[in-house]
């Protein structure tokens, strides 16, 4: 059963489910004063006109914004926020187009047709994610070894287990004994062994391995090219991540010349519509978000002005291409642990960063963005970490979540942040603002415990036995 297959009948299979839900929440809404069988007709009719305009704002949304769920691997709360923003995307075209279609839309009924749709559509998805748990997970599951060194691994692991609909299940790591990074991630057990070019072949037998994944930089030589070519010899399928896989700005496309690969990386960029449009938005959700919070910042401001002296305080930060610029919060220290009551209410629920809006209409920081850092910090990042400095610094952001603070490393943060610079869209933004909202509700329910997810959270169910590969070549001269 080939990966690509299974993933492209699954993702048909939500589509076709999801027009068959559209045409039932149509049925259920007609108006209830027209006649019972002129409607009935009606609607079974493919002209529907109802039908027809969010059928087809349903299919272009699902095949531009990929909203089958499994892209961000089943992350619940990333499935809800794009289906809530995707069908107010299909009420604004039905709204659009409502002068040219001749049946009644009453407030009630366009909220019974909200409701609905939304509901349908997260049973769906959650659907889909319990039978492939289930089915496609258990009884069709290619065994995988990763074959690498550093934080690509731990981090390629935890994105095959998010994504059941792959049918892939880590069963080993073997690294290679030259590339000693790999102990800053994996402690080395007393039943670590190494293995040379012709014991691998016999281990990955004894796992029963379909498939081997290979994380550049690999060792070159005879030694690797005789690992290939025992792996093709016993019908074991081999990928590679090319060590370029960080690139995030680039968008990657494989062509080939003849039988040489050519990866085309195409960098990203914002239009001048896009950068307006983003600029719009700012504006008008920070002045909403003042009006809503205004109440809790003028009652915070008060309290902490009369214990602490002081309401408001402002950071040196880094914004757009690196330049400073004055960061407001409220006046509370972070790193004091001996922090009143109501000003860890305001720490855990991140209320301290509400003054943050008013960066926003003065046009240095983002509703959604990267969080903006210290120039320390910015000083040594790395060059694909300063692609985070090409847009605006933002009040929440893809990092955050994920459950990232400032606390976590800039190069964890910078996964995210980059992969939300790639793939921007106000759509995206509108859904992470959802996912915040969401995040913040979870810390209540919680009460008050955080969790600090890592990439380099263990995976239950993974047997990650290490290995390591020796080059047997290790002690001629140029080998230190």
């Amino acid at each position: 059963m080939k990966l690509q297959s299974v993933n492209r009948a699954l993702y048909y299979l939500i589509l076709v489910a999801d027009l068959a839900w559209i045409a039932t929440c149509v049925s259920i809404t007609q108006p209830l004063h027209a006649n019972a069988a002129v409607q009935q007709h009606r609607f079974w009719l493919p002209g529907n006109p109802a039908m027809m305009v969010i059928s087809a704002a349903w299919i272009i949304l699902y095949l531009r914004k990929d909203l089958a769920g499994f892209r961000q691997g089943w992350h619940h709360p990333t499935v809800i926020a794009h289906v809530v923003v995707a069908v107010g995307y299909v009420l604004i075209a039905l709204g659009i187009s409502a002068l040219a279609i001749p049946e009644g839309y009453s407030h009630q009924r366009v909220f019974s047709l909200a409701l609905l749709l939304t509901l349908g559509f997260i049973v769906i998805r959650y659907m889909a994610h319990r039978i492939v748990d289930s089915c496609l997970h258990r009884h069709a599951n290619r065994r995988v070894i990763i074959v690498g060194s550093g934080r690509m691994v731990p981090e390629l692991i935890k994105k095959i287990a998010r994504h059941p609909e792959l049918c892939m299940e880590v069963v080993g790591v073997l690294f290679p004994c030259d590339l000693e990074s790999s102990e800053e991630h994996f402690s080395l057990g007393a039943e670590t062994v190494t293995l040379r070019t012709l014991g691998i072949l016999d281990q990955l037998k004894s796992a029963d391995a379909d498939e081997l994944i290979l994380i550049e930089p690999i060792p070159a030589g005879s030694e690797t090219e005789q690992l290939l070519a025992s792996c093709r010899e016993a019908g074991l399928q081999v990928r590679v991540v090319p060590q370029q896989y960080e690139l995030y700005l680039s968008k990657a496309r494989l062509i080939e010349v003849e039988d040489v690969p050519l990866l085309s990386l195409e960098e990203h960029t914002f239009s001048a519509i896009s950068i307006h449009a983003k600029a719009i938005l700012d504006f008008i959700g920070a002045t909403l978000l003042l009006v809503i919070t205004a109440p809790l910042l003028l009652f915070s401001a008060l309290t902490l002005r009369w214990t602490r002296g002081q309401a408001f305080r402002k950071e040196l930060r880094c914004g757009l291409d690196g330049k400073p610029f004055w960061m407001y919060r409220l006046n509370v220290d972070r790193d004091n642990t001996s922090h009143k009551r109501f000003e860890r209410f305001l720490l855990q629920f991140s209320f301290t960063e509400i003054p943050q809006l008013f960066n926003v209409l003065q046009g240095e920081m983002s509703l959604v963005g990267p969080r903006p850092e210290i120039g320390e910090r910015v000083k040594h990042y790395s060059m694909w970490q300063r692609q985070r400095l090409n847009v605006k610094p933002g009040l929440t952001g893809l990092a955050q979540v994920h459950g990232f603070r400032e606390q976590h490393s800039s190069e964890e943060k910078a996964h995210f942040d980059l992969q939300y610079i790639f793939h921007w869209s106000l759509f995206l933004d509108i859904c992470l603002l959802l996912q915040t909202a969401w995040t913040l509700l979870h810390r209540i329910v919680r009460e008050h415990k955080i969790a600090l997810p890592s990439l380099l959270t263990p995976i239950s169910g993974a047997n990650l036995e290490l290995r390591s590969i020796c080059d047997a070549d290790s002690a001629q001269s140029g080998t230190d």
